[in-house]
């Protein structure tokens, strides 16, 4: 349910913003502001929730994230908003994200046994995209039959019933059994491991060329194809309805021998729709974009993650990891997002989506070849 709030909102924030302005380089910026806090706050917020803090953490973070969610909506309803609040709430979502994700996601470890764990991220992640199907298109009938402001509010709702929830929910504390355990050097050693730094550095160049279809794909709707509120709704619901399809295959085209390949088919796939995003004519060839893009995400999101966590080994830093994990993608997303958005403001944006999906494509089709020698070279 929170979720689907997150999705109607996030149509309501660029709605608004495409409304405020149409410089795509600020248009982008909502992407940029929402993800810097991740790339600075997602380790130290791990850390602290693999001190056994993780409660407090995610009531902090849902109070903070239910703060902005009712301003924004306030300041919308009664007209006062600008660029400059739009941002700085934008700021403080991202605040309360970085913070959630970490302990959120390490709960998988204790909950789910380690076998099962790549098929419980697989349904975290489905469950991400089915809502991002279904709330895009709530969002674009709130933005039509009562303006974006409730698209805002009801996205604060939904904030209240995670604090409900977490408060309630038997989260292990465990702060008396750490106190007493001191951390040794081997917990340590994955996140300085040279060998994990690879894994960094593409987590990082995906990223950061994925992120010209989120920085972008509300200047290419909104303001250069003039999209009624309806369509642009669903463009996120598109993009989410080709994730579900990604994830309904999953045991065909996430195989566990197969990860590298998988991973670059992915980036192939959701550097085509990125393409097309950027060259698309009407409404019908921006979905299709949206929908590659979105099978292409779920994998590409699903199989870092995984791999996240398997690079952990026996390390009890496990939140302190994801936030590694977390930090680099966003890394990716925030620079990414600038850098496309100025491209696209001093050119254009179809000239900043077509370089950024080449970009992606050549990291794919690299990392295809790397894998395909790697074989030849074990079987000769």
């Amino acid at each position: 349910m929170s979720n689907l709030g997150t999705w109607i909102q996030d149509v309501a924030a660029s709605w608004v913003m495409t409304h405020l302005s149409t410089s795509p380089l600020v248009i982008a910026l909502l992407s940029f502001s929402s993800s810097l806090p991740v790339l600075f706050l997602s380790i130290p917020a791990g850390y602290v929730a693999d001190l056994g803090h993780r409660r407090k953490i995610l009531l902090f973070a849902q109070g903070l994230m239910f703060f902005s969610a009712s301003l924004l909506g306030y300041l919308v309803w009664q007209e006062q908003i600008s660029e400059v609040s739009l941002l700085g709430l934008s700021v403080l979502m991202g605040v309360g994200f970085a913070l959630t994700n970490p302990a959120f996601q390490s709960v998988l470890t204790d909950l789910v046994p380690t076998p099962m764990q790549a098929q419980a991220v697989l349904v975290y992640y489905m469950g991400i995209n089915i809502t991002r199907v279904v709330g895009p298109t709530l969002g674009g009938g709130l933005l039509s039959g009562f303006g974006p402001g409730s698209a805002f509010l009801v996205n604060s709702l939904s904030f209240l019933g995670l604090i409900v929830f977490f408060y309630r929910w038997p989260v292990k504390e465990d702060l008396t059994e750490r106190q007493k355990i001191k951390l040794l050097p081997e917990d340590w050693l994955p996140l300085f491991s040279l060998h994990n730094l690879k894994l960094w550095i593409e987590i990082f160049l995906v990223t950061f060329f994925a992120s010209s279809l989120w920085a972008l794909y509300p200047t290419r709707g909104r303001v250069e194809l003039g999209l009624n509120s309806w369509q642009y709704g669903s463009l996120l619901g598109f993009l989410g309805l080709g994730a579900c399809v990604s994830a309904f295959l999953s045991e065909k085209i996430m195989l566990p021998g197969k990860t590298h390949k998988s991973l670059a088919g992915s980036y192939l796939v959701y550097a085509t729709g990125v393409v097309l995003l950027g060259i698309a004519p009407g409404y019908t060839v921006v979905c299709l974009a949206m929908f590659l893009a979105g099978a292409g995400w779920l994998v590409l999101a699903t199989l870092m993650n995984m791999s996240s966590r398997q690079i952990t080994g026996k390390s009890r830093l496990k939140a302190t990891m994801l936030g590694v994990f977390l930090a680099v993608f966003y890394a990716g997303m925030a620079l990414g997002a600038v850098t496309w958005g100025a491209l696209a403001r001093f050119s254009s944006p179809t000239m900043a989506l077509v370089c950024a999906g080449i970009g992606l494509g050549f990291v794919g089709f690299a990392k295809l070849l790397r894998e395909t020698f790697s074989k030849t070279q074990s079987i000769s």
